[in-house]
C-alpha cells in the first residue's frame, strides 16, 4: 500500500452521542465496506468481525472509530462544541483498551456520511468538505482516516503493513501492559518489592509474583466481623516498602484495629492491635494510642526486643488535631508522625490549660522535654528534609524544623482537610475546600481543571492523584514526579487504594474491568 494508507483512529462514542442529530441533516451517503486484514493497536488485535465499532474501507483508505476509549488509548483527546465542531489533539492521555464487543457478526458493506461540522487537528482547521478522504459518521461515532499526513505527522504514531501482519500501529503514548488477578474480586491492590498483594472473595489475602499472575498464594485469612455476616473491612498499605494489611475488628468503641506485616516468603506477623497510629523509623517504632476518649500522655516509644515506654510530657494529648476549650473539646486523630534524630515531631495539645488547641512540638524521646515548634494552630502537617508544611485553619505554612522563618505560601482558597497536604523536593500539593480541585503552592493553577479530587498519596517518589467520574474532567488518574512534571495521566477509572508504585513501575486496578494495567513510567 501507498504511505498514505489510512491508519485511522479513534474518537468516542460519547462524543458523537452529544452531537445534534441536525449536525448531520444534509450529510452525503457513502459506500463503505470492511478491511479483510489483521489491525494490531498498541500490541492488541481488533475483533473487527464482532466489534460495534469496526475498522472500515473508503476510498481503499482505512479508517478508525474515534470512541472515547479508542482515543485515549492511542493518546489523543477530543472535544465537541455545537459552535466549533470537532477538535482532536495529541495529548499523550494514556488509557485501556476496549472492545466494544458486540453480539451480531458484522457484514461486509454499509453506508457511512459525510458530516458538515468544523473540524480541527492540533489547532489546525480541516475542511472535511474539501477533504479527499474526509472525516465519516458511522453508527454515530466518527470516523478518522489514517493517511500519513495525520497518523505520522499529526499524531506522532508508528505504522505499519504487509500481507502477513496487516495493519500494525504503535503510538507515541507507550502501551499498557494487561494483566488479570486470579481470584481478585474487588477492593485495595498494592506492589511492594517483587510481589502483589491483593483479596479474594472470600476474605483470601493473596500474594503473587510480579513475573507470574498465574499462581497467587494465599497468605492469610480475614475473620469474619464480630457484628455481621461478612468479612472484616480491610486495607493494604505500603510502608517503607513494605506490605501492610489493616483492618478492624468489633465496633466503633469496643473494637481494635489490627496491623499485619506480610513477608515476601508468604509468612505474616501480627506487630499491632488498638486505636492506634505507628510509624517504624529504622530500629525505633513511634507509636500513638487514639482509642476514644482521647487521653494525655499516649506518646510511646519501642526499641527492638524491648515494651513500649511512654515519652513527652503527662500533661500532653499527642496526635490529635483538637480543641481543647473551657466547657467543650473535641477533635479527629492524626497519623502526622516524624522521627529526626533523636526529636520526635508531632501534633499537641496541652489539657491542663484552660484554652488550648492543637500545634507542632518536639518531643526529646530521651528526656521528654517537649517543645513548641508553632504557636501557629496546626490542623495537620508534613515534613521535607528540613522544611515543615502545615495547615492552619484553611491556610497553608512553611518553615524550617527549629520553628523559624515561618512564611504563609500563596493559595488559591482554604485548603482541605479532607486530604493531606503532599511535598515533594519543595513542591506543595494541596486540594481546595471550595472546588476539590488540586494544585500546586504558589503557582496558584488547578493541575487538572474541572477534576474534582478523589484521592491523593506520595509512593515511590511520585505523587498519585485520582478524580471523579464526570464528563467534564479529561483526566481521572494523574502521576507527577518530583520535579513535577506530569508522567502519567488517563482517563481510567481507578481507586486510590488500588494504585501503586514500585521501581518506576505504574501498576492499577481498573475499576470497571478489574483488570490490572501496568506502564514503566519516565522520570524527568
Amino acid at each position: 500500500m501507498k504511505r498514505k494508507i489510512v491508519l485511522v483512529l479513534i474518537i468516542s462514542a460519547l462524543l458523537m452521542l452529544v452531537i445534534p442529530v441536525g449536525a448531520f441533516a444534509s450529510s452525503k451517503a457513502v459506500k463503505i465496506s470492511l478491511p479483510g486484514f489483521n489491525v494490531t493497536l498498541n500490541g492488541v488485535q481488533v475483533d473487527n468481525k464482532y466489534r460495534q465499532y469496526p475498522l472500515i474501507i473508503y476510498k481503499d483508505i482505512t479508517y478508525f472509530p474515534m470512541t472515547y476509549y479508542d482515543c485515549r488509548f492511542l493518546g489523543i483527546e477530543t472535544k465537541w462544541d455545537r459552535v466549533d465542531g470537532l477538535e482532536i489533539d495529541k495529548t499523550g492521555i494514556s488509557g485501556a483498551y476496549r472492545p466494544y464487543q458486540g453480539k451480531v457478526r458484522n457484514g461486509y458493506t454499509y453506508t457511512a456520511n459525510i458530516p458538515e461540522f468544523n473540524v480541527k487537528v492540533n489547532g489546525k482547521a480541516i475542511n472535511n468538505s474539501e477533504e479527499e478522504y474526509p472525516l465519516l459518521v458511522f453508527r454515530d461515532v466518527t470516523y478518522f482516516p489514517m493517511t500519513w499526513r495525520f497518523g505520522v505527522e499529526e499524531f506522532g504514531w508508528d505504522y505499519k503493513f504487509d500481507s502477513t501482519n496487516g495493519l500494525v500501529i504503535q503510538s507515541a503514548n507507550g502501551m499498557l501492559d494487561q494483566g488479570s488477578l486470579p481470584g481478585y474480586k474487588d477492593g485495595p491492590f498494592i506492589n511492594a518489592g517483587q510481589y502483589y498483594y491483593y483479596g479474594g472473595s472470600e476474605g483470601e489475602i493473596y500474594q503473587t509474583s510480579v513475573n507470574n499472575l498465574k499462581n497467587p498464594r494465599k497468605v492469610y485469612q480475614l475473620p469474619m466481623w464480630s457484628y455481621g455476616d461478612s468479612y472484616v473491612y480491610y486495607d493494604l498499605i505500603k510502608k517503607d516498602g513494605v506490605a501492610w494489611l489493616s483492618y478492624h475488628q468489633g465496633g466503633a468503641v469496643m473494637g481494635s484495629d489490627y496491623y499485619i506485616k506480610l513477608k515476601d516468603d508468604g509468612t505474616w506477623e501480627e506487630v499491632e492491635v488498638g486505636y492506634l497510629t505507628f510509624r517504624v523509623f529504622g530500629d525505633i517504632t513511634v507509636r500513638l494510642d487514639q482509642r476514644g476518649p482521647p487521653g494525655s500522655n499516649n506518646l510511646m516509644v519501642k526499641y527492638p526486643g524491648q515494651e513500649y515506654v511512654r515519652v513527652g510530657s503527662p500533661d500532653y494529648l499527642y496526635g490529635w488535631d483538637y480543641e481543647h476549650g473551657r466547657s467543650s473539646e473535641g477533635g479527629r486523630a492524626s497519623g502526622d508522625i516524624y522521627l529526626t534524630g533523636d526529636i520526635i515531631y508531632v501534633l499537641g495539645v496541652n489539657r491542663e490549660k484552660d484554652t488550648d488547641a492543637s500545634k507542632i512540638y518536639r518531643v526529646n524521646i530521651h528526656t521528654g522535654e517537649t517543645i513548641c515548634v508553632s504557636n501557629l494552630r496546626a490542623n495537620s502537617f508534613k515534613m521535607d528534609d528540613d522544611n515543615i508544611y502545615l495547615i492552619s485553619e484553611g491556610k497553608l505554612y512553611k518553615q524550617t524544623i527549629d520553628g523559624v522563618n515561618e512564611r504563609q505560601l500563596e493559595v488559591t482558597g482554604p485548603v482541605s482537610l479532607n486530604f493531606d497536604i503532599q511535598v515533594m523536593d519543595g513542591n506543595v500539593y494541596y486540594v481546595n475546600r471550595e472546588d476539590n480541585e488540586l494544585y500546586q503552592a504558589v503557582t496558584g493553577q488547578s493541575l487538572n481543571p474541572g477534576g474534582k479530587v478523589t484521592g491523593l498519596k506520595l509512593e515511590d517518589g511520585y505523587l498519585i492523584s485520582t478524580f471523579e467520574e464526570d464528563n467534564n474532567n479529561h483526566y481521572r488518574i494523574i502521576v507527577f514526579d518530583k520535579s513535577g512534571k506530569e508522567v502519567f495521566k488517563s482517563s481510567d477509572i481507578a481507586k486510590i487504594n488500588t494504585i501503586s508504585i514500585e521501581n518506576n513501575k505504574l501498576v492499577y486496578v481498573e475499576s470497571t474491568s478489574k483488570n490490572m494495567y501496568s506502564k514503566e513510567l519516565i522520570n524527568s
